[in-house]
Protein backbone atom coordinates (compact mmCIF):
# COMPACT_ATOMS: atom_id res chain seq x y z
CA UNK A 1 0.00 0.00 0.00
CA UNK A 2 1.67 3.19 -1.28
CA UNK A 3 1.45 6.05 1.38
CA UNK A 4 0.65 9.59 0.29
CA UNK A 5 3.31 12.09 0.92
CA UNK A 6 2.05 15.83 0.11
CA UNK A 7 4.21 17.72 -2.39
CA UNK A 8 5.53 20.49 -0.70
CA UNK A 9 6.05 22.55 -4.31
CA UNK A 10 2.10 22.48 -4.17
CA UNK A 11 0.12 25.94 -3.26
CA UNK A 12 -2.13 23.73 -0.85
CA UNK A 13 0.96 22.57 0.87
CA UNK A 14 2.72 26.42 0.76
CA UNK A 15 -0.62 27.96 2.40
CA UNK A 16 -0.80 25.06 4.85
CA UNK A 17 2.07 26.08 6.84
CA UNK A 18 2.39 24.05 10.40
CA UNK A 19 4.03 27.27 11.95
CA UNK A 20 2.20 29.61 10.35
CA UNK A 21 1.97 32.97 11.61
CA UNK A 22 1.39 31.20 15.57
CA UNK A 23 5.39 30.86 15.84
CA UNK A 24 6.24 34.68 14.00
CA UNK A 25 4.19 36.00 16.48
CA UNK A 26 5.00 33.86 19.37
CA UNK A 27 8.26 35.11 18.07
CA UNK A 28 7.79 38.25 18.72
CA UNK A 29 5.68 38.31 21.53
CA UNK A 30 8.54 36.49 23.34
CA UNK A 31 11.27 38.94 22.13
CA UNK A 32 9.17 42.15 23.19
CA UNK A 33 8.70 40.45 26.54
CA UNK A 34 11.95 39.49 27.03
CA UNK A 35 12.91 43.37 26.72
CA UNK A 36 10.30 44.66 28.96
CA UNK A 37 11.12 42.16 31.88
CA UNK A 38 15.10 43.12 31.15
CA UNK A 39 13.81 47.04 31.67
CA UNK A 40 11.87 46.29 34.04
CA UNK A 41 14.05 43.86 36.16
CA UNK A 42 17.01 46.47 35.65
CA UNK A 43 14.59 49.58 37.12
CA UNK A 44 13.72 47.31 40.60
CA UNK A 45 16.44 44.47 41.08
CA UNK A 46 20.33 44.64 41.71
CA UNK A 47 22.07 44.73 38.85
CA UNK A 48 23.32 41.52 39.52
CA UNK A 49 20.32 39.81 39.29
CA UNK A 50 19.17 41.46 35.72
CA UNK A 51 21.05 38.76 33.25
CA UNK A 52 20.63 35.73 35.06
CA UNK A 53 16.41 36.53 34.99
CA UNK A 54 17.17 37.26 31.33
CA UNK A 55 18.65 34.46 30.25
CA UNK A 56 16.72 32.01 32.42
CA UNK A 57 13.42 33.30 31.48
CA UNK A 58 14.48 33.25 27.43
CA UNK A 59 15.66 29.86 28.08
CA UNK A 60 12.56 28.65 29.48
CA UNK A 61 10.45 29.91 26.88
CA UNK A 62 12.89 28.21 24.70
CA UNK A 63 11.59 24.92 26.30
CA UNK A 64 7.98 25.54 25.68
CA UNK A 65 8.43 26.53 21.92
CA UNK A 66 10.55 23.44 21.66
CA UNK A 67 7.50 21.04 23.40
CA UNK A 68 4.83 23.01 21.09
CA UNK A 69 7.11 21.90 18.04
CA UNK A 70 7.31 18.32 19.14
CA UNK A 71 3.48 18.39 19.70
CA UNK A 72 3.02 19.99 16.31
CA UNK A 73 5.02 17.22 14.88
CA UNK A 74 5.18 17.92 11.26
CA UNK A 75 7.75 21.03 10.06
CA UNK A 76 7.55 23.17 6.94
CA UNK A 77 11.28 23.27 5.41
CA UNK A 78 9.97 26.55 3.43
CA UNK A 79 8.70 28.95 6.51
CA UNK A 80 9.59 29.99 10.47
CA UNK A 81 8.48 26.64 12.74
CA UNK A 82 8.21 26.68 16.23
CA UNK A 83 11.35 24.36 16.44
CA UNK A 84 13.49 27.91 14.53
CA UNK A 85 11.70 29.69 17.34
CA UNK A 86 12.85 27.52 20.45
CA UNK A 87 16.80 27.46 18.33
CA UNK A 88 16.71 31.54 18.14
CA UNK A 89 15.47 31.48 21.79
CA UNK A 90 17.98 28.89 23.29
CA UNK A 91 20.64 30.84 21.26
CA UNK A 92 19.80 34.31 22.60
CA UNK A 93 19.37 32.90 26.47
CA UNK A 94 22.89 31.01 26.48
CA UNK A 95 24.69 34.29 24.89
CA UNK A 96 22.58 36.15 27.64
CA UNK A 97 23.86 33.34 29.94
CA UNK A 98 27.37 34.25 28.75
CA UNK A 99 27.39 37.75 30.04
CA UNK A 100 27.23 36.69 33.48
CA UNK A 101 30.53 37.39 34.99
CA UNK A 102 31.26 34.45 37.89
CA UNK A 103 32.02 36.86 40.44
CA UNK A 104 28.67 37.61 39.77
CA UNK A 105 26.93 34.62 40.45
CA UNK A 106 29.09 34.58 43.53
CA UNK A 107 27.62 37.69 45.16
CA UNK A 108 24.30 36.33 44.11
CA UNK A 109 24.55 32.36 46.31
CA UNK A 110 26.65 34.91 48.90
CA UNK A 111 23.79 37.15 49.32
CA UNK A 112 20.85 34.50 49.41
CA UNK A 113 23.00 32.70 52.40
CA UNK A 114 23.43 35.60 54.82
CA UNK A 115 20.02 35.68 54.33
Amino acid sequence: MPVNLPDLRSAEARSAKPGGIGAHLGYAAVILAGVAVWGFSRATLQPDLVMPLVSTLLLALAALFGVAAWWRGWMDPNGVTFRDVAGALTLIGLCAAATIEPDQMLRIIQGSDAE
